[in-house]
């Protein structure tokens, strides 16, 4: 079943510290608590109450890999309401992800720190108030049906499958699209020569014609040349490093995929689009590009 959200799910906690409204949320808050109790009780669990105020009962591997700042985490989760109503099964089977120390897209403060407290192959139970999960908020499904009534406490079951580094990212996309990779740099440039070109080698101060499409290593296009290409003064353009770097590999007629760490390209800052307040390259990502040199002079 999918659960139909906003994209940002910050109001509660947001709500929670706003005057007039906070005594309301903690009234609620301790109904959920005292609910909560009571759900342990009935279902035999052993969980530890951290200082947040959700319940925990950790499983699996307890030893596993930890995320560190701006590492790829993938994880399952399904949600339901304590009365055992499925609230949304969408990621049960189907892997989520996102960049650990950022806000992850749709999800909230009980399902971040539940990841927070695990490794890989680590499991979590996961019991929150509505203070932690999606507060005044009601949810319906694509019916109309409410699947989530507005304060309710909420049951997350979370399992922690991979955590992997911009390089492990990198090694795992050119494996999955059998990429022969014939230079790695010393800062983590993947080149990949398709054709190598027979005119001139790009040298700083040259203006080349380059056709190019960049996007996420999930696919997602993010920018694009037109097909005669655009005009780039190698070594001086106000471009990412990176990308100057990756034509000062090339010839003029050569075809080239080039893989760049963050590090070398948006860092961990990414690319915001402003007028919809998301993010077109996200922090900590690696991206890549499909260059061809058209001319240079």
């Amino acid at each position: 079943m999918k659960l139909y959200l906003p994209l940002v799910l910050a109001g509660a906690a947001l709500l929670t510290g706003c005057k007039g409204l906070n005594d309301d949320y903690q009234e609620k808050a301790e109904e959920n608590d005292k609910q909560i109790q009571a759900y342990i009780t009935s279902n035999g669990l052993t969980p530890t109450k951290s200082v947040s105020g959700i319940y925990y009962q950790l499983g699996g591997t307890t030893s596993g890999r930890k995320p560190q700042v701006g590492e790829q985490v993938r994880y399952t989760y399904s949600l339901m309401q304590l009365n055992n109503q499925i609230v949304d099964t969408t990621f049960k089977t189907k892997v989520a992800s996102g960049t650990w120390g950022l806000n992850f897209s749709r999800d909230n403060g009980a399902l971040l720190e539940g990841l927070s407290l695990m490794g890989v192959g680590g499991t979590n139970i996961v019991l929150s108030p509505h203070s932690r999960a999606y507060g005044s908020q009601q949810y319906v499904d694509s019916t109309g049906k409410v699947i989530l009534p507005s304060y309710s406490a909420v049951r997350y079951d979370i399992k922690m499958l991979r955590v992997l580094n911009e390089a492990e990212q990198i090694e795992e996309y050119t494996m999955s699209k059998q990429l022969n990779v014939t230079e790695t740099t010393s800062d983590g440039l993947r080149y990949i020569r398709i054709t190598e070109g027979t005119g001139a080698q790009l040298t700083t101060g040259k203006t080349a014609t380059v056709r190019y499409r960049g996007q996420l290593l999930n696919g997602t296009k993010f920018d694009e040349s037109p097909v005669a290409g655009l005009p780039f003064t190698v070594g001086v353009s106000s471009t990412i490093s990176g990308f100057n770097q990756a034509l000062q590999k090339m010839k003029v007629g050569g075809k080239a995929i080039v893989i760049l760490p963050s590090a070398i390209a948006y860092g961990t800052r990414g690319r915001l689009n402003d007028a919809q307040n998301a993010y077109t390259i996200p922090p900590y990502a690696p991206i890549l590009f499909e260059l061809e040199i058209l001319s240079a002079n």
